[in-house]
Formats: structure tokens, C-alpha cells, sequence
């Protein structure tokens, strides 16, 4: 899939917590656009502010970003944990880079059948030597170790596939993040704003193959605690 990342960050920024009930138990909480960078609103310190001091039982958090700053996004997702209310994170349009971080801090990740994740490596932009280049290339494993424990909780299978995914920097289809363990439902469709639209193009790479291998065994389990209720209830009849 092609990146339009001046797109990204031209994106209207938007970071909103209202309330949605009368009893002000439930808010709804909006990040959409770029997160954190230069001249930024929609960072984690915006986001701590605003989550300072509500008593909710129940934030709805509602995502539509193309990512930016990865510590930004970690500590958002933290945030999220970290508050008595139970999230549930809904994916508007997508949720790439480190907006896929903040959605990993959700208690439950809904996911329409049109809507996007991705996943991937650090990156940064870098000016100097050979050393600092060095220096800069060793800092961004370290920052896609740290970035890993944000998907590690949920993704279904092994950490050198993990590894592999976020190196391919993978986009995932509702159905997709779902099977992998990176959502827990995928409803209907809902339109999408047409800047969020991007080119396909074919990459080959390890997604359609874990895809494939976690949504079977899935399948195999929910089959495995089917076959005992059904004996049960053939020895039930058969006893009648």
C-alpha cells in the first residue's frame, strides 16, 4: 500500500472528550489527525489533561490517524490503561503507526469491516556522520523493542512473527487485525472520508500466511468446545 505521509500530516487534528450520558459515567474521547510533533495539540500531555480528574465507568475512544510521534502514542496508550473506566476503542477510518499503539490501550477494539491498522518499525529522520547514523540505527531497535510490548498483549502468535510483521509494515483489514488478535470485533461498515483513501499494491509478505494459520486454529478451537455440548446432547436424547 502506498503512503501518502504529507497527506497524513495534513489531516485535521481533532482531540475532544465529552460527555455522552446524563450522568456524565460515559465520554466519548476523539483523536483524529497526526499525533504529537511541532506546534501539536494532539499529543499525550493534551490527552492526560483532559482525562485528569473524570470519574467515567465507561470512555469511548474513537481513532482516525495516520500515526506520528511513537512515545506520544505509548504514553497515550498507557494513559489508557492505566484509568479505571473501561475503554473501548472504535477504529473511525484507521488507526496506522502510533495511533495503532493508543488503540492497543483499549480493554475492547472494534473495528469496522472498512476500516484499517498498520503496523511497523521506528523510523525517524537523521543528518550527520557515520557514527551518529550508527548511533541512530541502534536507538530505533531499542524504540521497536519497547514499541513491541504495546502489541505483544494482544497479537495471537509468536514474537519473531510479530518482529516480522511490524519490519513488513503491515496493513491489516478489519478482518485481518481481528484474526491476528489486534481487534475484538468487526461491525458494519461506515464511510469513509476520501482523504483517508489509499493506492493497493501487491506486497508479499508473512501477513496472508499468519492470517491464515491463526484464523483456522480459531476455527479449530471454537469447533473443540463445540463437540462436547453436541455429544451431551445426543446422549441426552438417546437417555430420553
Amino acid at each position: 500500500m502506498k503512503i501518502d505521509y504529507k497527506k497524513i500530516m495534513n489531516l485535521k487534528r481533532d482531540i475532544r472528550l465529552e460527555t455522552v450520558s446524563r450522568d456524565n459515567k460515559e465520554y466519548k474521547l476523539t483523536i483524529y489527525g497526526s499525533i504529537g510533533g511541532w506546534f501539536s495539540d494532539n499529543d499525550a500531555d493534551t490527552i492526560r489533561r483532559k482525562l485528569n480528574g473524570v470519574d467515567a465507568d465507561v470512555i469511548y475512544v474513537h481513532i482516525n490517524s495516520g500515526g506520528g510521534s511513537a512515545f506520544d502514542g505509548v504514553a497515550i496508550c498507557n494513559m489508557l490503561k492505566q484509568h479505571k473506566a473501561e475503554v473501548i476503542v472504535h477504529i473511525d477510518g484507521w488507526a496506522a503507526s502510533a495511533a495503532s499503539i493508543i488503540a492497543m490501550g483499549g480493554d475492547k477494539i472494534i473495528m469496522p469491516s472498512n476500516t484499517m491498522m498498520m503496523i511497523h518499525q521506528a523510523s525517524t529522520i537523521e543528518y550527520g556522520n557515520a557514527d551518529d547514523f550508527e548511533k541512530t540505527a541502534k536507538d530505533l531497535r531499542k524504540i521497536d523493542t519497547a514499541l513491541r510490548q504495546s502489541y505483544k498483549n494482544r497479537f495471537v502468535g509468536t514474537e519473531e512473527e510479530l518482529i516480522q510483521l511490524m519490519k513488513d509494515e503491515t496493513w491489516l483489514t478489519a478482518d485481518e487485525a481481528l484474526a491476528l488478535g489486534f481487534a475484538d470485533e468487526v461491525v458494519n461498515e461506515i464511510e469513509i472520508d476520501e482523504t483517508q483513501e489509499e493506492e493497493e499494491t501487491d506486497i508479499t509478505n508473512i501477513k496472508e500466511d499468519l492470517v491464515a494459520k491463526y484464523a483456522a486454529e480459531a476455527q479449530e478451537k471454537n469447533k473443540q468446545k463445540q463437540e462436547p455440548i453436541e455429544s451431551n446432547m445426543k446422549r441426552f436424547f438417546l437417555n430420553l
